[in-house]
C-alpha cells in the first residue's frame, strides 16, 4: 500500500490561490490589510501582486489570508455574507477595518 507524504495546510491553500489567480485579502498583525493575487511563496515569505506592483511579505507578520470568490448571478459578494462587527469577535472585528480600533476586551 502507498502512502503519500502529508501535505502542508497551507502550502495547499497558497498554491491553490496562485494557481487559480485568485484574489486575496492578507491581513498583518499590525492590522495593515494588503489585497493582490499570489505570485510565489516559500517557506517564509509570500510575493503579492498588486497592481502590478510586487510585494514580499513576510509570513512571521501574516494574520490572516482570506481568499476571494467570484460572484455569480444575483449573488452578493463574500464580504456581504458576513455578520457585522459588533457580533464578530473581537479579533476578527478589529481586522475588518485597519482604521477602526479593536474592541476592548471585558475583564
Amino acid at each position: 500500500m502507498e502512502t503519500k507524504p502529508a501535505q502542508n495546510i497551507q502550502d495547499t491553500f497558497l498554491n491553490t490561490a496562485r494557481k487559480d489567480k485568485s484574489p486575496i485579502t492578507i491581513y498583518l498583525m499590525s492590522g495593515v490589510k494588503l489585497s493582490g493575487r499570489i505570485r510565489s511563496f516559500d517557506k517564509y515569505s509570500v510575493v503579492l501582486d498588486t497592481n502590478n506592483q510586487e510585494q514580499l511579505i513576510f509570513k512571521h507578520a501574516i494574520s490572516t489570508v482570506v481568499m476571494g470568490r467570484v460572484a455569480h448571478h444575483g449573488e452578493r459578494p463574500a464580504s456581504e455574507h458576513r455578520p457585522p462587527a459588533s457580533e464578530r469577535p473581537a479579533s476578527a472585528a478589529a481586522h475588518s477595518d485597519a482604521t477602526q480600533p479593536a474592541a476592548a476586551s471585558e475583564g
